[in-house]
């Protein structure tokens, strides 16, 4: 009997080992993903399979959350649950044309899409995530917002804001909109079927963007 509880007890002791060994961060150093990309479709795109290239992500232990249509005030009411508690090294914020696209019934000045994004920044480096911040990606019409007149040239104003942010705070950033965008400002058919959201060639064109940036925290 005295065998049986010992079997008994071990079994258990080693379920329990396990359970603790898969609930700890998969990476040395405390955290769980190298890096966590926070978005829109755009980047919700990015991991999809027929859109995008989601080995890019699985690759590298990178994390894509996108949620198609929100705004950067749904997404900083999101980061916590999205990009703090997922315990990543780094974390990616690209964010500000569905602001742009006035997808939550108002015109949203570019101030404010600045102050949101800052606000998600801040959270993350006050918890010792590496931040890097995006330049919103090209686009001369929004298919679903044919109201709103030029978006390029707000996406250009909103772009110097979030690279004046990145140096004053000392965040990384990545300069998707110069890679991408043709002269006029939009993003060409080449690369994209409806002058807003990347197609794969887009995104491995991005991918040349942030990996040097996020394999910076390698070499340093």
């Amino acid at each position: 009997m005295k065998d049986v509880i010992r079997i008994i007890s071990l079994i258990c002791i080693l379920a329990l080992a396990c359970a603790c060994e898969k609930d700890k961060p998969q990476q040395e150093g405390g955290y769980k993903y190298e890096a966590v990309f926070i978005g829109d479709s755009i980047t919700a795109n990015w991991v999809r399979e027929d859109r995008g290239h989601p080995d890019f992500f699985k690759d590298h232990n990178y994390l894509g959350l996108g949620y198609s249509g929100k705004t950067t005030d749904y997404l900083k009411r999101l980061f916590k649950a999205s990009v703090i508690d997922k315990h990543p090294r780094q974390v990616v914020i690209l964010g500000g044309t569905n602001d742009i696209a006035q997808n939550d019934g108002r015109y949203v000045p570019v101030e404010e899409i600045r102050d949101n994004i800052s606000t998600m920044a801040e959270e993350a480096a006050g918890k010792g995530i590496r931040v890097v911040l995006c330049s919103v990606t090209p686009s001369k019409k929004f298919s679903w917002a044919s109201s709103v007149s030029h978006p390029e040239t707000t996406i250009i104003e909103l772009n110097k804001l979030i690279k004046a942010l990145a140096d004053e705070k000392g965040y990384a950033y990545a300069d998707y909109h110069s890679a991408l965008a043709d002269a006029d400002g939009g993003l060409p058919s080449t690369l994209s079927s409806d002058g807003t959201h990347p197609n794969k060639d887009a995104y491995t064109i991005m991918e040349g963007v942030i990996l040097p940036v996020l394999q910076e925290v390698i070499r340093q």
